[in-house]
């Protein structure tokens, strides 16, 4: 192995351009070894391991100038405390992409089993996490809120559904457009704890896809209608208020006039 190597050698050797060395080079933060008598100028292998390193740390981000810094120590202590960092922040950045993952999963799933039919089901639901408030409220829980409350806590109201309760009482009476309480509900755990929050148990639930495209929701009369015709038919009765989940709009030609499509959820007994 030679000891010098030219800017176009090492370009190719770390597969970095060569404008990359020159800027090193500019700032004084990795100069080459020598000039020769040709004018060249040549890196030497012995500078093969920092070139290295400096690579690596500014692939995890490290900015240039601490890098200088860290090349003008005498011991290992700021590349040490450089990594630490780095360590750290790979850490938080695998765990929002879990979490985000999950978004997904949990997304396709809900919007797989809401568009794919229209058939009443009989499902035992997951636990769940809901933060509502009810209409009519002087300190009604508005987008303002929902921004402040989820804010630095995974943005848990990005993927939640907005949904709007109707009671049991107001079911049984066949009013299906009085609602009671509204907000968002998700699977993944809210991450606060307030008076607007709480967890729903894994509990057995009548369920319908409500496809609507009027503004009134008239179709909601005919879903509605269906789903409790099903759990008066079962020998069934509602054992809570029925949660309305809007799970997808499509906007198709005219965005003023959406599809929406909704999950019911009617817990039973």
């Amino acid at each position: 192995m030679k000891e010098f190597y030219t800017i176009g050698e090492v370009c190719k050797i770390f597969n970095i351009p060569a404008s990359t060395l020159r800027y090193y080079d500019s700032i004084d933060l990795l100069s080459p070894w020598k000039s020769g008598e040709n004018g060249y100028r040549y890196y030497s292998k012995a500078q093969f391991e920092i070139i290295s390193m400096i690579g690596f740390m500014r692939s995890l981000g490290t900015p240039i100038r601490r890098l200088k810094k860290i090349l003008s120590g005498n011991g290992p202590e700021g590349i040490c405390t450089e990594l630490k960092r780095n360590e750290k922040e790979i850490g938080e950045r695998i765990a929002e992409l879990e979490l985000l993952k999950q978004k997904v999963a949990l997304y396709e799933k809900n919007i797989a089993e809401t568009c794919s039919s229209d058939e009443v089901t009989l499902e035992t639901l997951p636990e769940m996490y809901m933060m509502s408030k009810s209409f009519g409220d002087r300190d009604e829980l508005d987008v303002e809120e929902i921004i402040k409350v989820t804010r630095g806590s995974g943005n848990w109201a990005d993927t939640a559904g907005i949904i709007s309760t109707i009671s049991v009482e107001d079911l049984l009476k066949g009013n299906f457009h009085s609602y009671e309480k509204y907000g968002y509900i998700s699977e993944l755990p809210c991450p606060v704890k307030n008076r607007y929050t709480e967890v729903l148990p894994r509990r057995l639930c009548a369920c319908v896809t409500m496809r609507i495209r009027t503004v009134e929701h008239f179709e909601a009369d005919e879903a509605y209608c269906r789903l409790m015709g099903f759990i008066k038919d079962k020998g069934l009765t509602p054992a809570g208020p029925a949660i309305e989940r809007n799970i997808l709009d499509i906007c198709g030609s005219d965005p003023r006039n959406p599809t929406m499509f909704f999950r019911v959820y009617v817990p039973v007994k």
